[in-house]
């Protein structure tokens, strides 16, 4: 068996003290006869994967809005049948459409998305003064 790691980036409608993403990397074990990459991160686990990093991390699954994922696939000898290996959900809906709607079905992605109304750089800039305050109020019970 080989191995081919995938860097992700998850972006959630919700801010944690570092922001609004979880970035990481897995790895997927793969045979000879695994060509399609669309086949192997259906087959493999890969999405349940997901779910359970953003359970150990604090997050929901229904908050997830987005999933980035970078590989070699080609240098691996895989199809790159996966489109840009992308998928959207909630209010950022319209990559890889039919696929990101299955693991809605699935998984419950994006079901919590508040974003709909919201200014996303607004929001943005609210999750980094919240984390600014946070460190602030954080330095101030250390010096004590």
């Amino acid at each position: 068996m080989k191995k081919i790691d995938i860097n992700v980036i998850l972006t959630f409608c919700s801010y944690k003290e570092y922001g609004s993403q979880e970035i990481f990397d897995v790895s997927l074990s793969y045979g000879k006869k695994d060509k399609s990459a669309r086949k192997l991160l259906d087959q493999s686990g890969f999405f349940d994967t997901l779910v359970q990093i953003c359970r150990e991390r604090g997050r929901l699954p229904t908050e997830l809005v987005k999933i980035s994922t970078a590989a070699d696939w080609t240098k691996n000898g895989f199809e790159f049948d996966i489109e840009n290996g992308k998928w959207s959900f909630g209010s950022w809906r319209g990559q890889n459409i039919s696929w990101s709607d299955n693991l809605v079905k699935l998984y419950s992605f994006g079901m919590d998305d508040d974003t709909a109304d919201c200014d996303l750089n607004l929001h943005a800039m609210l999750g980094i003064m919240a984390a600014k305050n946070a460190a602030k109020a954080l330095k101030k019970i250390m010096s004590n």
